[in-house]
């Protein structure tokens, strides 16, 4: 056999091994992890022209999931603060620091103790909720729910809610809807600045959504990714390094499932102190 001979049989060897791995790493499908299940298919309706499905899903068992945590965490927090006989013990002391955290250094910190304090509890649920749910879709067999956009919409419409609310509610409708114009504006410029500014505030809750939803993808992603490299090339120089990185990804996660959450809250909370003190 010829040198040139025997390189094309190599080539064509490496290449039908190449099809091989790629054809089984299709077969792992590792990234129907990211995909939102269908665990128990219900019947959908119909109103108007939008469809409406109950089924549930993996980001609607995460969510009930985070719920579930959220009431037995917190009651267990609040019957032991009010035995003062119990000790608190380190996982109280740890949440109730976190607690302190998000109502003192972020809700009193931009709003203020007087308009704060009607908000607290919001911004408290919002982000537990978020923190919950991220951390859940690092559990093995878990997904994460904030990884759906269905999800990060909804929490960003419940702030959008509130943020519109808040300031009819503090301004009354007249001055709020004035106040979505700069006092002094000229008026040959209102034609531009009204939907400028009426589009801005569709903008911030669009943005909530995309943030939350592309950073608990992108983690994710890139975990699968090194995996999926594993059953490509199925060589153990690749996956030890693949291994090793995706741990450290892993771990970062972690620190990003707070962050978040923290930044999704944070954003909300300048939102709603934009509409009840537009002045600031």
């Amino acid at each position: 056999m010829s040198g040139t001979e025997a390189i094309a049989r190599g080539a064509h060897e490496a290449a039908a091994h190449a099809d091989h791995s790629a054809d089984h790493f299709d077969f792992v499908h590792l990234f129907h992890h990211l995909q939102d299940e269908v665990l128990v298919p219900l019947p959908s309706f119909r109103v108007g022209g939008a469809t409406f499905d109950l089924s549930i899903t993996k980001a609607v068992l995460m969510m009930w999931i985070a719920g579930v945590l959220s009431l037995f965490i917190f009651g267990g927090i609040a019957r032991r603060l009010r035995r003062a006989d119990v000790p608190l013990g380190t996982v109280t002391n740890l949440f109730e620091a976190i607690i302190l955290f998000v109502r003192d250094d972020m809700v009193y910190e931009i709003m203020g103790k007087g308009s704060g304090r009607r908000f607290t509890p919001y911004f408290l649920t919002l982000f537990f909720f978020i923190l919950f749910c991220n951390v859940l879709g690092l559990v093995p067999f878990m997904a994460t729910a904030t990884g759906n956009l269905a999800v990060t919409g909804g929490l960003a419409f419940l702030t959008f809610l509130l943020t519109q609310g808040a300031g009819v509610r503090e301004q009354g409708l007249g001055t709020y809807l004035r106040s979505l114009v700069p006092p002094g504006m000229p008026i040959f410029l209102l034609p531009i600045m009204i939907p400028i500014e009426i589009v801005g505030h569709f903008i911030r809750p669009f943005a909530l959504t995309i943030r939350l939803f592309a950073n608990m993808t992108a983690g994710h992603v890139v975990i699968l990714s090194l995996l999926g490299l594993i059953f490509l090339f199925q060589a153990v120089a690749v996956a030890i390094p693949a291994i090793a990185f995706a741990l450290f990804i892993n771990m970062l996660e972690l620190f990003v499932a707070f962050l978040q959450a923290y930044i999704f809250v944070f954003l909300s909370i300048l939102f709603v102190n934009a509409a009840i003190h537009p002045e600031h």
